[in-house]
């Protein structure tokens, strides 16, 4: 293959219409009363803000000629989007009922997944049942509060 070739087969365009039919498929498993597992979940968030990092860089450098300076900017924008990530990541973690199950604190027991929501001080561990290690319910078995 072709260097030409080879960039064809894997753009951007390819990969964000691969993270949109993901959440097409997750809103489709929603109307049946399922949903995405965290595990899932995380791995696309990570995919789609590390695409989004990426993206804009490989064109300023395909536009431009490689300066010593442009790797300092690179390194300032990457922590950037990191703390961005992060705090993205940890809000999506504390919001009570989120569409998508983004969430640090979770694990498997079981048959069923618990995912922590909420903050140090009270703490909500919201059951769910597993379909299989990828799919789970999307309706909360039981909550248990934790003060």
């Amino acid at each position: 293959m072709t260097k030409e070739n080879l960039s064809k087969l894997f753009s951007f365009k390819t990969l964000y219409l691969a993270l949109l039919a993901f959440v097409i498929l997750h809103l489709i498993l929603l109307v049946f009363g399922l949903s995405f597992t965290p595990i899932l979940w995380n791995s696309w968030f990570f995919i789609l803000c590390l695409t989004v990092l990426i993206h804009p860089w490989r064109i300023f450098y395909r536009i431009r000629d490689f300066q010593w300076y442009h790797l300092i900017f690179q390194f300032f924008s990457g922590l950037v989007a990191l703390y961005l990530w992060f705090m993205a990541f940890f809000v999506l973690s504390i919001i009570p009922n989120p569409a998508i199950p983004i969430n640090i604190d979770y694990h498997m027991q079981d048959k069923e997944i618990i995912i922590v929501r909420g903050f140090i001080v009270h703490s909500t561990y919201e059951h769910h049942e597993l379909i299989n290690p990828f799919i789970m319910k999307s309706e909360v078995k039981y909550n248990e509060d934790t003060f």
